[in-house]
């Protein structure tokens, strides 16, 4: 009788212990059923989020000399930009086909590979120079570079960074090149009576339209689109024969400003440390 009894604890423990156990793995953790944040407070998590991935990027040496940039005039090139600031294992057949017309051009699939293993060294340098040399500039020639003189804020409002848009080569046309700060470029202060009135006439000129020296730093790059995100570190405004008429960098102020005002970012950063407060 006493052993059966005793059988009897055992079991009623054990189910008990098992009871218990299921009940904790059932138990779903205390913040499952918090509601995810949303309206101000979603959208300040999403600022800084994206804030600290941009924080997270190499930053371009804002003194290097102008003269330690490099031409850039050519698709071949930004593809090489490209492939150092994606910093992934290369895909050569794909490079060759854009570095090489004779690999792109041959059926012979035995010339094809031994073309390939001869590019293959060429295009390692390539990246590795592109690595060492991030740095770059390239000229914009477009006819509407900068709008009318704004006596108020005095200077010209520039084109070219008012909204979001590609450039590109026809050599290598896939890789792009996009203004990673363009917010903070988008005027030029001019305030130089006889230099703004120079660069006005020249607006109204068919054949000396005025045009932006573009000096950058290859910063990232969207993989999804074969896109180099350029940094700008120096804007120069020229005439057709390259002298050097007005020039100006990004506004580290206007750099930090987003479509919304400054009140609301205020209430957004507010917001946001609330809502880390309470644990979302």
């Amino acid at each position: 009788m006493k052993q059966y009894s005793l059988a009897v604890a055992i079991l009623a423990a054990c189910a008990t212990l098992a009871a218990c156990g299921k009940q904790g793995a059932d138990t779903p953790d205390a913040s499952a059923g918090k509601p995810a944040p949303t309206g101000m407070i979603a959208e300040a998590a999403r600022q800084a989020e994206a804030q600290a991935k941009i924080a997270a990027l190499p930053k371009p040496d804002m003194a290097r000399p102008l003269t330690d940039y490099a031409k850039l005039d050519g698709g071949e090139q930004l593809m090489f930009l490209y492939l150092a600031a994606a910093r992934l294992p290369p895909d050569y057949a794909a490079i060759a086909s854009e570095f090489s017309s004779d690999y792109r051009d041959t059926s012979d699939t035995f010339r094809k590979q031994d073309l390939l293993t001869a590019l293959m060294p060429q295009i390692d340098a390539r990246i590795g120079a592109a690595v060492q040399q991030p740095y770059a500039w390239m000229e914009v020639k477009a006819s509407d570079n900068l709008a009318g003189y704004d006596f108020q804020r005095g200077g010209f409002p520039v084109q070219e960074f008012q909204q979001e848009m590609t450039r590109y080569f026809n050599d290598a046309h896939s890789y792009r090149l996009t203004w990673a700060n363009r917010e903070a470029l988008m005027f030029a202060t001019v305030k130089d009576e006889a230099v703004a009135r120079e660069i006005e006439g020249m607006r109204n000129e068919y054949n000396n339209n005025p045009r932006l020296k573009v000096y950058f730093f290859a910063q990232a790059v969207d993989l999804d689109s074969k896109h180099v995100k350029a940094y700008v570190t120096r804007v120069q405004i020229t005439d057709r024969s390259g002298r050097v008429l007005a020039e100006y960098g990004p506004d580290a102020s206007a750099a930090t400003v987003t479509a919304s005002p400054a009140a609301e970012q205020s209430d957004a950063a507010a917001a946001f440390s609330a809502a880390a407060a309470a644990g979302y």
